[in-house]
């Protein structure tokens, strides 16, 4: 949530309906890496959206690679 916020300035700023889908703790350096490889495996995906934000031409994509789904669902489905 506080990236939201850095983003956005406050989550309410935010024009569009945006869901978390993963938060992935982590060594800051790893997870960046783990950022950039999706991003460039994703770049097919990505699109600008309408109204501008921060991040609006680099964090929007139409479509996640199913390698990314993947992760996605076994994180947030790991038991406590």
């Amino acid at each position: 949530m506080n990236h939201m916020c850095t983003l956005y300035g406050t989550v309410k700023a935010m024009l569009y309906e945006w869901e978390i889908l993963l938060d992935l703790p982590g060594a800051a350096e790893a997870v960046y890496d783990m950022e950039v490889k999706y991003k460039q495996q994703m770049e097919q995906y990505s699109y600008t959206p309408s109204i501008a934000f921060n991040g609006s031409k680099t964090e929007c994509y139409s479509n996640l690679i199913d390698q990314l789904q993947n992760l996605i669902f076994e994180v947030n489905n790991q038991g406590p």
